[in-house]
């Protein structure tokens, strides 16, 4: 029942955003309101569990990614892409709601957001000092990432140019990986 209770969330979300409400729930379960807070206490520990199974989820790919034989590039894509297995992937204008509905919640996606940058930065070192890419200003280039991610989340962004967060990596990807020059 807990399983079944952490997808009809999910489903809620992706439909209503964080505004639904534990009786919203209950209808889409056909079950009283007692059966549902037998499994959680509240929407706030629904919501942090399910945060912490995204959170996890994510974990577990990035583990198989990076211990990978993947060229750099792969990597880089793949690390930047991941969306979450446990769930079908979250509408976009998900995340600005729940930084603005949840920022306790929204501060262990932070925390983990900057785990990931600092991953995916040790890569980067590590290729640049194998030779396999250039050296670059790694301070410069993880700025760069963040700073696009952080814009590239936004729903508006992504509305506006009829694109998915996967597209819109891989655009960027492209850009910082092939320049904006021409090949002679």
């Amino acid at each position: 029942m807990r399983n079944r209770i952490i997808m009809a969330t999910v489903e809620e979300i992706n439909l209503r955003g964080f505004k639904f409400t534990m009786s919203d729930l209950t209808k889409r379960l056909s079950i009283s309101k007692s059966s549902l807070y037998e499994h959680f206490s509240s929407k706030d520990e629904l919501i942090a569990t399910i945060v912490a199974i995204v959170l996890n989820d994510f974990r577990k790919q990035e583990e198989k990614i990076y211990t990978s034989h993947l060229p750099i590039t792969e990597k880089l894509k793949a690390a930047l892409t991941i969306t979450p297995e446990t769930f079908e992937p979250f509408h976009n204008r998900v995340y600005d709601d729940l930084r603005l509905t949840y920022p306790n919640e929204w501060k262990k996606v932070t925390l983990f957001r900057q785990e990931r940058m600092d991953r995916l930065a040790n890569l980067l070192s590590e290729n640049m000092k194998a030779g396999t890419i250039r050296h670059v200003h790694l301070g410069v280039l993880q700025q760069m990432i963040i700073s696009t991610i952080n814009d590239l989340i936004s729903y508006r962004f992504l509305a506006d140019h009829n694109m998915t967060y996967p597209d819109a990596v891989t655009a960027m990807l492209d850009v910082m990986i092939h320049g904006i020059m021409v090949k002679e």
